[in-house]
């Protein structure tokens, strides 16, 4: 039987196929970056950048991203593209998928969980994502025993499954997970994260599918190596090289009905990772994020899934 509880590589007893489904969400939510700046450094991309940041070219990378989500809603993959407005003192909340976690539990329910963040400065953001989703009719949910977690930065659905993979030891704390799982009523794989420059899961992490899996090994232990391969068919590696230069792996990869349409929204210049999705059958569409990896994000974190 398949535990609600966190699972490290060791006690992997289950394969994909136990697993109940899940419904993905279809739609997307981006904060614009009206207030969008760099003024200190919370990773180690940041070093170097503080004072250096093209802000109307930050809007109009924003704008293409967003016009580019809006475009797959023709596509029957997504069916709606929300904003919700930057606030004024909080220079990084355009980087929406850390100050919450949306979930539908086993009754379809929607609800999500609020996000604990390290810095001072982001903690700042998460009020106004969770007005967002009290509006839509979310039960809102706060951590009562986690002293950090930043949302789906790195807690990732395996794609439709109930199953997450849950990154530690930069910003979220190994710990919350025991805390999510008994909330979420699912199963956790913890994936410790070793390199400084993958400080969330979703900088080297990209789920392809039911069966397959990008990721930078040299993020991860080799027991973080180990248990998604247990959990994966095809397991791919990025190079360390392009997952940092490029951001190749905060790619975003989006999935219409029957997983029949794949679109992956990636930053430019991903090569090797381009070759990769489109061996595994997914439209590549290629966006310039320059100026917001200059603050440690790309795609991915440029947005949030919600029901």
């Amino acid at each position: 039987m398949i535990q609600n509880k966190v699972y490290s590589s060791q006690d992997i007893d289950f394969n994909i196929q136990k697993l109940q489904d899940l419904p993905m969400p279809g739609k997307l939510l981006m904060c614009e970056p009206t207030y969008f700046d760099i003024l200190d450094v919370k990773n180690v991309h940041m070093e170097g950048n503080k004072g250096n940041l093209d802000k109307s070219k930050a809007m109009y990378q924003w704008k293409i991203l967003k016009a580019t989500f809006q475009n797959t809603i023709k596509q029957d993959i997504l069916t709606e593209v929300a904003v919700i407005q930057g606030a004024e003192g909080c220079e990084d909340m355009v980087f929406a998928a850390n100050q919450s976690f949306p979930w539908l539990d086993a009754n379809a329910n929607k609800m999500v969980i609020m996000s604990k963040m390290r810095h001072p400065s982001r903690q700042r953001e998460v009020p106004f994502f969770k007005a967002f989703y009290e509006e839509m009719g979310y039960k809102t949910i706060e951590l009562q025993h986690t002293p950090m977690f930043e949302g789906m930065g790195d807690l990732i659905y395996h794609t439709g499954k109930r199953l997450l993979y849950g990154g530690y030891g930069h910003r979220t704390v190994i710990e919350a997970y025991d805390e999510l799982s008994a909330i979420l009523q699912c199963p956790i794989i913890a994936l410790e994260l070793v390199d400084p420059n993958f400080y969330h899961l979703d900088t080297c992490f990209v789920s392809l599918g039911t069966d397959a899996v990008m990721i930078c090994k040299e993020a991860f232990n080799q027991s973080g190596i180990d248990a998604l391969h247990k959990m994966y068919e095809r397991v791919y590696y990025i190079p360390k090289e392009e997952a940092i230069q490029h951001f190749a792996l905060n790619a975003h990869t989006l999935f219409g009905q029957n997983n029949d349409n794949k679109v992956c929204v990636i930053q430019k210049g991903a090569q090797y990772t381009g070759n990769v999705l489109r061996r595994e059958g997914f439209q590549v569409v290629e966006v310039d994020t320059s100026e917001f990896m200059k603050s440690g994000g790309s795609v991915f974190c440029m947005k949030m899934m919600f029901y």
